[in-house]
């Protein structure tokens, strides 16, 4: 609960930074169509220096023209080291490259940006023409920080003569949200191991005590000659309603754990998977297979078999389908799985992070799994236009720990 509190907080600060920065840029958008630029400068400074928060400018010549003392704290340049030259890239590497703020000077494309941060930068719903990004930063404090930065543009009337980009100390956040990952992971791991354990304890010792009984009750029958017939019928009864009490046993613990997922991988436990669907919901799997087939490594094997089987579940219980295709393909580092259904469909919250509010619960566990294996989840679907979910897994994939 502190680490959901902690986030909470820091998105509240995220926002009134933001909304400060905004104003800062309206004032400095403002003054430099005055004319008073070496009057703007000074004041500018002076102001920055009161920000908590690191903060510089560039011009359009990549130049640094501010550079507050909360960035001097957290880089160890000194501001009279800095301005006028073209070395802001020394705050964050150790190697000359541009930052966001360069991009952004340039009025660089959403294409050259994405080349240089890929996913980790995204277009500020704010401030038009600024982007965020967040990315770990070793060269800073002992172990490194993570720094959610924000670029935006400097105008004069339609020409951008520069940039201005403040840093957010995003490293808190991102400890907690890496330790609540850890724990839904070993959460996660302690649920798989107590249905491992409750299915082989139903399969050895319940399912066998059942047939024990049915045995002693056939023997019984068949050794005492003064049984009536209606003695008989009745305890055959009793024993034909043990043999379909030992089936239901042996079909739950199926369920809770199939042991051909651990002796034979996955492919087999999607197979009979497919084949307890047909038998339950008469919904037929069309599978496809792509690629080298190979055993994965078994957490692995085991949360893939969870996020298709949670699938595929939900087009048979919600989508009125009596069809599914699933498509797994075998990549040299990744495995995809692909599931489609042409059913009622759904409408799809904003984010997928919204899944639990929207009461798509299966769903938003089949994100959680992806996210522990450090994958991607992609869902498509509408009203009247079926499901489509899927995922992409990388098949080496670094632990979730506290540290990074």
């Amino acid at each position: 609960m502190n680490a959901y509190i902690l986030i909470i907080v820091t998105l509240l600060v995220a926002l009134a930074i933001t909304a400060g920065i905004l104003i800062f840029v309206v004032v400095r958008i403002f003054m430099r169509r005055e004319g008073e630029n070496d009057a703007a400068d000074v004041m500018l400074g002076r102001i920055l220096d009161g920000f908590p928060v690191p903060i510089f400018e560039i011009d359009e010549n990549h130049k640094v023209t501010q550079w507050n003392r909360a960035l001097e704290v957290l880089s160890g340049i000194k501001k009279t080291d800095v301005m006028g030259t073209d070395g802001q890239w020394r705050a964050f590497y150790k190697e000359k490259r541009e930052v966001l703020a360069d991009f952004i000077a340039d009025g660089a494309s959403e294409e050259q940006i994405a080349r240089q941060y890929g996913d980790k930068a995204r277009k500020s719903s704010l401030i038009e023409g600024a982007y965020e990004a967040e990315d770990f930063f070793p060269s800073m404090g002992e172990k490194g920080k993570w720094y959610r930065f924000t670029a935006s543009p400097i105008r004069s009337g339609d020409k951008i003569t520069g940039a201005i980009e403040l840093l957010e100390d995003v490293t808190e956040r991102n400890i907690a949200e890496d330790n609540l990952r850890y724990y839904a992971v070993q959460i996660t791991k302690v649920q798989e191991e107590e249905r491992k354990y409750i299915a082989r304890e139903l399969h050895d010792t319940t399912v066998q005590t059942l047939v024990a009984l049915i045995y002693n009750l056939d023997n019984f029958m068949r050794d005492d000659p003064a049984l009536t017939e209606d003695n008989l019928r009745k305890l055959k009864a009793m024993q034909d309603n043990l043999k379909r009490a030992v089936e239901e046993v042996r079909h739950f613990s199926r369920q809770l754990r199939p042991p051909v997922l651990d002796d034979l991988g996955l492919i087999p436990v999607l197979e009979w998977l497919a084949g307890e669907l047909k038998k339950t919901y008469d919904m037929d799997v069309q599978m496809e297979i792509s690629g080298s087939q190979r055993r994965l490594p078994p957490d692995m094997e085991l949360a893939l078999f969870r996020i298709i089987q949670e699938a595929l579940i939900n087009a048979a219980k919600h989508a009125s389908v009596k069809s599914v295709d699933l498509k797994l393909g075998y990549m040299d580092e990744s495995v995809k799985a692909t599931i489609i259904d042409r059913g009622e469909g759904f409408e799809l919250p904003d984010k997928i992070g919204s899944l639990p509010r929207s009461g798509k619960l299966g769903l938003a566990g089949i994100e959680e799994r992806v996210q522990m294996l450090g994958g991607r989840l992609e869902i498509e679907s509408g009203k009247g236009k079926g499901t489509k979910v899927y995922v992409d897994l990388p098949v080496v994939n670094t632990p979730v720990g506290f540290t990074r």
